[in-house]
């Protein structure tokens, strides 16, 4: 069969099969390889050239997700899988991320924790929970909460004062205020802990 390539837009490299189009791929990786000099190639060559070039497109466009911000390996390998790359090369494009460093699901748990915690006002536990949605394994999840600051009652107190204290003066607010509190993930004793701290709180109003 015999092998042609055209070159394209933005350093792209166009590669045909007796004159009928097989796949693109970026300049730089194409003219490091060996097929740069074939002029033949037969179907087993041929199939490990597709091969390379899905694992090279997969490769790119992981670090071009990674250059906006960051991602556990799991959740990186879905969005590939998501974009229309088959599973396979999506998962070696993340395992050389991962050899190169570029992906981290360590550093990525401890800023993800971090903005929840810090910006959303999760508590541990729904923190824990969106960890563990992204594909973060388990010891991952419990070594990076070890780090936060653990004081629920002290953040709800904090947060009341900051978004719900004009909402805490009638039984309606106070509602609303525990059901929003309850979604951040927080337990009813700790929120009722914190109100106490902060007002006049009855269970009666939760009967």
């Amino acid at each position: 069969m015999k092998l042609s390539i055209k070159e394209g837009k933005a350093k792209k490299i166009h590669i045909y099969i007796d004159e009928e189009y097989r796949a693109t791929v970026d300049s730089d990786y194409w003219y490091s390889e060996k097929y740069r000099n074939y002029k033949e190639i037969n179907e087993e060559e041929l199939t490990e050239l597709l091969n390379a070039v899905s694992f090279r497109r997969a490769y790119n466009k992981g670090l071009d997700f990674l250059s906006r911000r960051p991602y556990g390996t799991k959740e990186l390998v879905k969005k590939l899988c998501e974009k229309g790359y088959e599973k396979e090369f999506a998962e070696k494009a993340c395992d050389r991320l991962l050899e190169l460093g570029l992906l981290n699901d360590e550093e990525y748990a401890r800023i993800l924790a971090n903005d929840l915690l810090d910006r959303k006002n999760y508590s541990i536990k729904r923190i824990k929970q969106e960890l563990a949605f992204r594909g973060i394994n388990r010891e991952i999840i419990e070594n990076t909460v070890d780090l936060l600051d653990n004081d629920p009652v002290s953040r709800i107190i904090i947060l009341i004062k900051k978004k719900y204290i004009n909402k805490i003066s009638d039984e309606k607010g106070r509602k609303r205020t525990v059901n929003a509190l309850l979604r951040l993930g927080y337990s009813y004793s700790d929120i009722k802990s914190a109100l106490n701290s902060v007002s006049d709180f009855e269970d009666e109003y939760y009967d």
